[in-house]
């Protein structure tokens, strides 16, 4: 019962056995989101919070650019397992919290915003807050292990490096009425 599984070849002590499963979570690269928030300046000014505004560069002379624009961008950086089950939802609460605790101290409702993507022919479209990450990577995004899109004819870039992450650019907006129309 516990001898050699081919009795019929014999057992060769210097044959090794390569094993050669990788598991799904390994091979899955990680994911790192960046979220424009430019776009919830005006629906921060429709609550009357004016917050966003006297953080720009206009009313700052001393704000550089580059400044501002990490002041409007929210990031974090994904996992392989945490991909798997991050939806647009927690994306979107997130964000919220983010801009009550860390940033402006105005929390806005996640179901009052929404993420836009644009996929790889241009075409911008709000993200439903039931999809995963791993979902929306799949269906518009196939290469995303192994090639990033660069520049505005989205070519491709293989990456050079196993723990380089993915980079996925969103955008927030206010929710619309009807999400299957863009205004």
């Amino acid at each position: 019962m516990w001898g050699h599984p081919n009795p019929d070849r014999p057992h060769d002590p210097t044959h090794q056995h390569s094993w050669n499963y990788t598991p799904a979570l390994r091979r899955t690269r990680r994911v790192l989101i960046l979220i424009d928030l430019e776009q919830i300046r005006h629906l921060m000014a429709e609550r009357r919070s004016d917050v966003m505004k006297v953080t720009a560069c206009e009313h700052l002379p001393d704000l550089r650019q580059s400044e501002q624009m990490a002041l409007f961008t929210y990031s974090f950086l994904l996992t392989p397992g945490q991909i798997q089950i991050v939806s647009v939802n927690n994306i979107l609460q997130y964000v919220s919290q983010h801009m009550f605790n860390n940033t402006w101290g105005t929390y806005l409702e996640p179901s009052s915003m929404d993420l836009r993507w644009s996929d790889c022919t241009g075409d911008t479209f709000a993200l439903r807050s039931h999809q995963t990450i791993i979902r929306l990577l799949r269906e518009h995004r196939p290469h995303w292990t192994e090639a990033q899109e660069v520049g505005i004819f989205n070519s491709l870039v293989d990456f050079t490096s196993p723990g380089e992450p993915y980079i996925l650019r969103l955008s927030c907006h206010k929710a619309l009425p009807n999400p299957n129309m863009l205004p």
